[in-house]
């Protein structure tokens, strides 16, 4: 007999991700304007992507890099060394809503 653990994987990353965006998220929001957050947001997000595009689902490491590096190519003003809890906040933020749209594509495909 297998279980399938995909509902219940799911549904602690969701849960992840609200406890992100109720408790670390607003941290960010004290410090940038409502635009400012947004555009950082989309910047984020696109650079997440495209580091689970060419790095694949491991080597952390080399994914937050170059998102960091690519963040600095436009104009986003990031610390190599010490990443800002916020950056970071949102980098991760950014993960869990790449891992929760891959989780509910693959149950679309199971489907």
């Amino acid at each position: 007999m297998t279980i399938d653990l995909t509902q219940i994987i799911l549904a602690v990353i969701t849960l992840l991700f609200g406890l992100l965006m109720r408790y670390v998220i607003p941290a960010a929001k004290d410090k940038l304007d409502k635009n400012q957050l947004e555009l950082l947001q989309i910047a984020v997000k696109t650079a997440v992507y495209a580091a689970e595009q060419i790095y694949g689902s491991k080597q952390g490491q080399e994914k937050l890099k170059y998102v960091i590096d690519l963040l600095a190519k436009q104009g986003y003003i990031v610390d190599k060394d010490r990443v800002d809890e916020n950056i970071r906040a949102l980098v991760e933020a950014a993960v869990k809503a790449l891992e929760i749209d891959q989780a509910k594509l693959e149950l679309q495909v199971k489907a």
